[in-house]
């Protein structure tokens, strides 16, 4: 029997189920037994040359997407009304342009499409079936006809696997020049309930650049434990090179993520601020007067959301008013800075919500529904005044370009004084004064100091006055420690690698990369000329590269000199740029450069990797739940580290 005679038999012998009414049952169908008994939970695609076996479970959401994707077919469309409808669509052809060869793959027209098109797909987090879209097509049909656009099994099997490889490449280029590197880490759950971990680091570059890469992104199918964690941090560690960069770690402050920290053995641990800052209002919002002022205007936020009527007229109350015409703010009670905006935009209407609330059109469904009372509003008007600082620390600290670490001691100190009493604080402000301000000074006990030499070593707050004479005197005193053991540690010559067997992971740092650099290295040292040897001779005994202010100094006494030079200087001004500044004064003070470097590239917070969460959310989607956790990796790493100018002098 022919294939085709063959297909189209099995079609007939597909069960079509009696009284349904979705459209997808034209096209899928159930088979039989022998014994004529149909097969419920397996629905059998219809469609020519598919016969593709869907699971059945009594919702057609995965039948009717099986269509879409495969056969181009949405809401009810056959088969042939796809292919009419495509070809309408498709432009005119000249004769010219129907009989112009078409580009080779390897053309270089050809090769930079595809390479846009692998852009588009990584950094606007497209599907790989983009490239079978009509639309999609349609469009590079227009501009450039001559184009073969590949399969998106080119793409997802060969092409972005290749590119990810070269982009992992960079990024290992990039951390053997790091002085030291930091990590963050988090985890997430996609919509598959998969349970991933993402690893992202942060280092200053030669060119005083902060650098922030995503790593990577792995499965944890066991339980979120700190001793699971702890491994999954120390494999990427090992697996990028960086152990010796001596890692930092900056994580929530979740019990298992410090407990991950010391089982991978990484220090410091900065546990993230913002968390910080979450923990200690939450617990000044936990009052009961403050829970039951939320939940009243959590009622009315959620009258106007539900009543159509209601937002209707408050529009026009806010024209009247000259109110911006903002909608008011729902909360969600773990976020606590969701609370505070939502009272922020609250106060900002409350003329405008009274006013519609009293309308005639709106009272007679808002029985339930009441204004504040004055002394609600301004307890609401003094929530607001002592939560706003810290919003504004939250913001600061989500900076990814400029160092942060060293503000968090500043700013800690800052908080405590602004939770301090005053003379006009309510019963209910300092109920809410004295909670955050216990929790806040229990936290960063053990890396105060830590965090006092990252303040001293940022230009703006190197004059440390919130600190004591004697505090201030010793936090500089163990800079200049540091910063000459430092110096003495990169005068011991260094011990050779051992060999390491070879990698296939793109992650591995290959010895003939390092044979490469060592050939370039000496094709760049031309030989020592006559002249030169001449001018050896003449003046190699009282020659000396060294600065003659240091020359015959210990390293203590020049770390030291530099320390008593650099708290002279003037301080940077609070909105000047640290890594520039610290690059116009690298000749001055060489020393604390260095030791900067290995300070202020750890970020004061673990946003940047639950930063990742949208991008994984927006790539984890329904409509490709069935993505491998290879490729969920490779496309988050793609989507935060590929850059234009990286695409464009990348061969592939």
């Amino acid at each position: 029997m022919e294939p085709s005679q063959r297909a189209g038999n099995e079609t007939e012998l597909l069960h079509t189920p009696v009284g349904v009414k979705s459209w997808v049952w034209k096209h899928f169908g159930f088979r039989k037994t022998d014994g004529g008994a149909v097969v419920r939970d397996v629905a059998v695609c219809k469609e020519k040359g598919c016969q593709s076996e869907i699971r059945y479970c009594g919702n057609t959401s995965n039948l009717s997407a099986h269509l879409k994707r495969r056969h181009g077919i949405d809401d009810g469309e056959s088969e042939c009304n796809v292919k009419e409808r495509t070809q309408a669509s498709t432009p005119a052809k000249s004769l010219a342009t129907f009989f112009a060869p078409k580009l080779s793959s390897t053309s270089k027209r050809a090769k930079n499409i595809t390479k846009g098109i692998a852009f588009f797909i990584c950094k606007d987090m497209r599907p790989y079936s983009v490239v079978e879209n009509e639309g999609f097509r349609y469009l590079l049909e227009v501009l450039e006809p001559r184009y073969n656009i590949p399969s998106r099994q080119h793409f997802s099997e060969s092409y972005i696997p290749n590119l990810y490889t070269k982009v992992c490449d960079e990024v290992i280029q990039g951390l053997m020049s790091a002085e030291r590197v930091a990590i963050t880490s988090d985890g997430w759950t996609s919509c598959t309930t998969e349970s991933y971990i993402t690893v992202t680091c942060h280092f200053i570059d030669n060119k005083w650049q902060m650098k922030n890469h995503v790593l990577q992104t792995r499965v944890l199918g066991d339980t979120h434990s700190g001793v699971n964690i702890g491994q999954v941090l120390r494999s990427a560690c090992e697996e990028w090179g960086i152990l010796d960069k001596a890692p930092a770690l900056v994580t929530d402050n979740a019990s298992n993520m410090i407990k991950a920290g010391e089982e991978a053995g990484l220090s410091p641990h900065i546990k993230c601020f913002a968390h910080t800052l979450n923990l200690t209002t939450q617990d000044g919002l936990k009052i009961a007067a403050t829970e039951r002022l939320l939940g009243r205007v959590r009622r009315i936020v959620s009258f106007f959301h539900r009543n159509a009527v209601a937002t209707t007229v408050l529009k026009e109350k806010q024209g009247l008013l000259g109110l911006p015409h903002h909608k008011l703010k729902a909360d969600v009670k773990t976020r606590w800075n969701s609370s505070f905006e939502m009272l922020e935009r609250f106060l900002e209407q409350q003329a405008a919500v009274m006013a519609t609330l009293l309308d005639k059109k709106v009272r007679k469904g808002s029985c339930d529904v009441h204004t504040l009372s004055e002394s609600d509003l301004l307890a609401a008007e003094q929530m607001v005044s002592l939560l706003a600082p810290l919003k504004s620390a939250t913001t600061l600290m989500c900076e990814e370009k400029q160092p942060t670490v060293s503000i968090i001691a500043p700013l800690r100190i800052k908080l405590l004084a602004h939770f301090e009493y005053v003379p006009d604080d309510s019963a209910l402000i300092k109920d809410m004064k004295r909670l955050m301000s216990e929790d806040l000074r229990g936290r960063y006990v053990d890396e105060e100091p830590f965090l006092l030499r990252a303040a001293a070593l940022d230009p703006r707050f190197k004059k440390l006055p919130f600190l004591g004479d004697e505090r201030r005197n010793q936090t500089f005193e163990y800079l200049a420690e540091e910063a000459a053991q430092l110096k003495e540690q990169r005068a011991q010559p260094e011990e050779a690698p051992e060999a390491q067997p070879p990698h296939s992971s793109p992650h591995q740092i290959s010895l003939e990369l390092n044979e490469v650099c060592d050939a370039e290295t000496t094709k760049e040292c031309p030989p020592v000329s006559k002249k030169s040897k001449v001018l050896e001779d003449l003046f190699g005994d009282s020659f000396c590269t060294e600065d003659p202010s240091v020359r015959g100094k210990t390293s203590k006494e020049q770390a030291h000199d530099e320390v008593r030079k650099y708290r002279d200087v003037a301080s940077l001004s609070l909105d000047g740029k640290v890594l520039d500044w610290w690059r116009a004064h690298q000749a001055e003070f060489p020393l604390l450069a260095d030791l900067a470097k290995t300070y202020l590239c750890i970020p004061g917070t673990s946003v940047p990797s639950e930063r990742v969460f949208s991008t994984a959310g927006d790539i984890v989607r329904s409509e490709r739940s069935v993505l491998s956790s290879e490729h969920v990796d490779q496309l988050i790493f793609l989507k935060k580290n590929l850059s234009k100018c990286t695409t464009e002098s990348i061969e592939l």
